[in-house]
């Protein structure tokens, strides 16, 4: 089977096989000419983000993005979102109706619920947590629970303690709040809203060892 000018302008026949080869040898040169984002580029190489929850800046290596407030839903109340974020100092707003809704989800200010005697050296009991979006020039972050070291070939950003919502209320994510803690200036109005507890280890199901029953549980945030 021929095809009259199959090569663009060209009056050569040629057959339909190979009018197909050179249509597929073109898309392949123009494929291998766009340039894929996976990740943010940063100087001209890729990067990822992160939170570093517990800290308003960024560990060495890494840029600020920025710093503001940790927030979350109520500690016990179900729906709306189940999730930490960051939410900045100075937000923007568009359309909106003042006062409270019927039918609208909520977010709160986080408060740590971090006693004088675990983990941490003293007490951050009901004050208000900071938060900081960081830009690291590794491509790929991965927070691990239980450990305080990366694996090798992998860069610690921070490390610190597993938090989460208190267990026997709503459920939240699990978060790698840092070893250093900073507070809000000023928040220590104990609201008991959105709320950071640390969590334990409970043995059964969950292995012991090398787990400890009650024994708080360790993170780490690494990059690579």
């Amino acid at each position: 089977m021929l095809n009259e000018g199959c090569y663009g302008k060209s009056e050569k026949p040629c057959s339909l096989k190979e009018y197909l080869i050179k249509q597929i040898e073109k898309d392949l040169v123009e494929l291998k000419s766009l340039h894929v984002h996976t990740h943010d580029e940063y100087n001209g190489h890729q990067a990822d983000t992160y939170i570093r929850w517990g800290r308003t800046k960024c560990p060495q290596g890494a840029t600020l993005v920025y710093d503001g407030y940790a927030a979350g839903n109520h500690y016990s109340i179900s729906g709306s979102g189940s999730n930490y974020l960051c939410l900045p100092k100075n937000p923007d707003w568009k359309e909106y109706t003042s006062g409270e809704n019927y039918g609208t989800g909520k977010i709160y200010g986080v408060e740590y619920e971090v006693f004088s005697h675990k983990p941490y050296p003293k007490s951050f009991h009901n004050q208000d947590t900071p938060c900081a979006v960081c830009l690291t020039p590794r491509s790929t972050v991965l927070m691990i629970p239980g450990k305080i070291t990366c694996h090798e070939g992998w860069h610690k950003e921070f490390s610190g303690y597993l938090m989460s919502n208190m267990s026997k209320v709503r459920g939240s994510e699990y978060i790698c709040v840092d070893e250093k803690l900073e507070t809000v200036p000023g928040g220590k109005a104990s609201r008991d809203h959105s709320l950071v507890f640390p969590v334990e280890a409970v043995c059964g199901t969950l292995q012991c060892p090398p787990y400890v029953d009650g024994r708080e549980i360790t993170c780490i945030v690494c990059s690579k």
